[in-house]
């Protein structure tokens, strides 16, 4: 499962923060004391996005600044950021062998990777046709979802994940 935190909502958008989480759908990690899901999280320097030539929208910016004080912060702080091209490449590492990638919209986050992983010449670590959509499967069943933090990209992947496992629990055993 995949989460971005954006500056933009186009292709070209500059990555604040990069979230995901490996998972089986048809697993159970609803219980964090016994989650096992490998994560992977980086705060992406503004500037090496600017230097690829990565858009920054007004309307976006407009609306991080309607948001509350912790989930700004965590988008914006200075310290632990990255270069973009360093956390693609420790993506892609951690990426690699995934049978499917997921994220909220089948058009966002995954179009988005792509689009950074082309401008640097680098390969995505999945084929096109094992992209996954949590809408479409949480439209067939209620997700229930645990309540976390809201715009971390860490948090909003693995809550996505346990989503996608409850709709599955749902949809086989209904």
């Amino acid at each position: 499962m995949i989460d971005l935190e954006t500056m933009a909502t186009t292709p070209d958008a500059a990555i604040l923060t990069i979230g995901a989480c490996k998972f089986d759908p048809r697993g159970d990690d609803r219980d964090k004391a016994t989650r096992k899901m490998p994560t992977f999280y980086k705060r992406v320097e503004l500037q090496s996005n600017i230097d690829l030539g990565r858009r920054i929208d007004e309307n976006t910016l407009r609306w991080w600044c309607d948001q509350s004080e912790k989930i700004s912060h965590e988008a914006f702080a200075e310290n632990d950021r990255h270069n973009l091209k360093t956390v693609m490449k420790e993506f892609y590492k951690f990426g690699w062998g995934t049978d499917r990638v997921w994220s909220h919209g089948s058009i966002f986050d995954v179009v988005i990777i792509e689009n950074v992983c082309r401008s640097i010449e680098q390969a995505v670590p999945w084929d096109f046709w094992n992209i996954r959509d949590t809408r479409t499967i949480f439209e067939l069943a209620d997700p229930d979802m645990p309540d976390l933090n809201g715009h971390h990209a860490l948090y909003d992947a693995v809550r996505q994940a346990i989503g996608v496992q409850n709709c599955y629990r749902k949809l086989i055993f209904s």
